[in-house]
């Protein structure tokens, strides 16, 4: 296995922060949110409020969730954020 370290920016439009290897079965992943504002993860229609408002990552924190291979994680923010605010950790074959 190889441990994959990725920094993104995230913004007011939708990013995607990391695709799993079609080979990963299931793996856990760390998204770490270095912004003083909150991002919102989900799938690709994930906004900041209303019926696609998606799971809160606040300011200074760390999530943590388990994912399947192919699966596809998305972010958004409220408020623009510094280069390389948020930080993904997981382990891919």
């Amino acid at each position: 296995m190889a441990i994959v370290h990725v920094n993104k920016t995230v913004a007011t439009t939708v990013t995607l922060l990391t695709t799993l290897n079609s080979i990963t079965e299931y793996t856990a992943i760390s998204i770490q949110n270095n912004d003083s504002a909150s991002i919102f993860i989900g799938d690709s229609t994930v906004a900041v409020s209303g019926a696609n408002k998606g799971h809160v990552v606040a300011a200074s924190t760390t999530y943590q969730l388990w994912v399947r291979a192919s699966d596809a994680i998305y972010a958004i923010s409220s408020a623009g954020t510094a280069a390389n605010a948020v930080s993904i950790l997981y382990s891919q074959v």
